[in-house]
């Protein structure tokens, strides 16, 4: 493509972090008016992109041209004033303000006065988002009483509201329900229609580019692949660009091991969620690991939280030792033996301004209450010293607040405290998710020490390798459903990365 035709053009973008070359020399053009994929395996050097664009980054060379201009000197506090705005992973909104506040933020409808006209701006978020899926979001809520799904809305609607230029999204779908991602949908094909905004649009979803998308630009390692017109490549050839050869997945071998005769600790059967999780049953013994893998958006978390009680079934039922249990909640599950290491460890494994200490004995303080409802504190103390020590936990004291640890110990920290009361069943979701790597190769000897001892451990990761590697068996999800499951040790990665986007076995 002349560049002179191109409306966005990264050239010869290259970027570096100590000891890591994240892109390299990557060069290639955005037409005007188009929906673009930006397409690549985990650590492929998507999001190291888009945040250069979003002047989040500074790149180590080369330039961002919007219609020729340079976009060097723009910073992330301005991107938007160059009509390029962002609908991340990560929602941006404010708590505690409603639906119509979040979307008209900073461009509310004012009187003379300059007073907030709020009827007449709670009646224009009403008609944008009545645009965009009529009756689905009330104006007036409250924004943290919403869903995900929701939220995600919201955040589609503000971009769209304010007209931009060239408009990113980033895995746009991932929370959404099939009616709720027709209507995005629907409302790109519009404005692909009225060519009046050009959309950078990047998900693992592999059915979603070709039912919107006008060209597909695929990154490998840091590096750029290729651009092609979404009508001149098929969904084996993106998947053999992103990641190599493809083979089939492999079939099932013997499990000879003495997990075998053992009875799960924890079994589901036919768990259904509406427009979320869709019939899906697994097992996990003692002493084993099961790893849940599967894109962004594959609602991993969301199936954790239905077996759990924390979201209501359908259909379905959990099963502890073989027993029928409805769980209500982390609770109910903490009764049953059955814990959560959550992935936002900060938000919902700890409590920020209490102690290490604190933090680990929280849930079990009775433990250490003596007949006179008095804490034992010598014996509290004592055994969460030993806990910190048996795991590695790197802390200048138990009576350091939480909140100043790396993430890597506060996993441990959420850990011990699910140690402190002997839990049977570990659900860790996205456990190394922002660790580094001397912390991820703790982590993983932690959860292979609960297995060693018994415990049955399932991990859910998208990061496909991490799953092969760490567990003994796998499954595969993809819109809330198992696709797939096997052995670890029989998995094929470029096959699993290939379901893991909608790809069909022995297609």
């Amino acid at each position: 493509m002349n560049i002179e035709q191109a409306c966005l053009t990264f050239q010869h973008i290259s970027m570096e972090f100590p000891g890591v070359r994240a892109l390299n020399d990557v060069t290639f053009s955005i037409r005007a008016g188009e929906v673009h994929a930006l397409m690549g395996a985990n650590g492929a050097g998507k999001s190291t992109l888009i945040k250069i664009l979003a002047r989040v980054y500074q790149q180590t060379a080369g330039d961002v041209l919007l219609n020729g201009e340079n976009l060097n000197k723009a910073t992330s506090n301005n991107i938007r004033d160059y009509g390029i705005d962002f609908i991340f992973q990560e929602l941006e909104l404010v708590p505690g303000f409603t639906v119509a506040q979040n979307i008209m933020i900073g461009i509310e409808p004012r009187f003379k006065s300059g007073l907030i006209d709020w009827k007449t701006m709670t009646a224009a978020a009403q008609h944008a988002l009545d645009e965009f899926m009529p009756g689905a979001v009330d104006a007036n809520a409250q924004i943290d009483d919403l869903s995900i799904a929701k939220q995600q809305i919201v955040c589609i609607i503000r971009a769209l509201y304010r007209n931009p230029k060239i408009l990113v999204l980033d895995e746009p779908t991932s929370r959404l329900s099939a009616s709720e991602t027709d209507a995005l949908f629907a409302a790109i094909r519009r404005m692909k229609q009225m060519r009046e905004i050009t959309i950078i649009y990047i998900s693992h979803r592999l059915e979603e580019l070709f039912h919107i998308c006008d060209c597909v630009t695929i990154l490998r390692d840091g590096e750029y692949n290729g651009t092609w017109p979404i009508s001149e490549i098929t969904r084996e050839q993106i998947v053999y660009r992103m990641v190599g050869q493809i083979q089939g997945v492999a079939e099932h071998k013997a499990y000879d091991t003495a997990l075998n005769t053992r009875e799960p600790a924890l079994r589901v059967e036919g768990l259904c969620v509406e427009d979320l999780i869709e019939n899906v049953s697994f097992s996990v013994k003692p002493g084993e690991i099961l790893a849940l893998t599967g894109a962004v958006g594959a609602r991993k978390t969301e199936l954790i939280e239905t077996i759990l009680g924390i979201r209501s079934l359908s259909h379905g039922q959990v099963y502890f030792h073989e027993k029928p249990v409805r769980l209500t909640g982390p609770r109910s599950a903490k009764r049953h033996g059955i814990c959560l290491i959550p992935e936002d460890r900060r938000k919902h494994g700890v409590i920020s301004d209490f102690s290490v200490r604190e933090n680990t004995t929280i849930a079990f303080l009775r433990k250490y209450t003596n007949h006179l409802a008095l804490i034992r504190r010598k014996k509290e103390r004592g055994e969460v010293r030993d806990l910190c020590e048996e795991l590695h936990v790197k802390t200048p004291s138990i009576e350091t607040p939480i909140k100043t640890l790396s993430g890597g110990n506060i996993q441990k920290v959420v850990v011990a405290k699910w140690l402190m009361g002997d839990s049977e069943v570990y659900f860790f979701d996205e456990p190394t998710v922002g660790i580094d790597v001397k912390g991820k190769s703790e982590i993983y000897a932690l959860i292979h020490e609960l297995a060693e001892n018994g415990k049955a451990v399932v991990v859910t990761s998208s990061e496909v390798e991490e799953a092969i590697a760490i567990s003994d068996r796998i499954a595969v999800l993809f819109d809330g459903r198992i696709v797939h499951q096997c052995f670890s040790c029989d998995a094929n990665r470029e096959a699993i990365i290939y379901l893991t986007m909608g790809g069909k076995e022995n297609a």
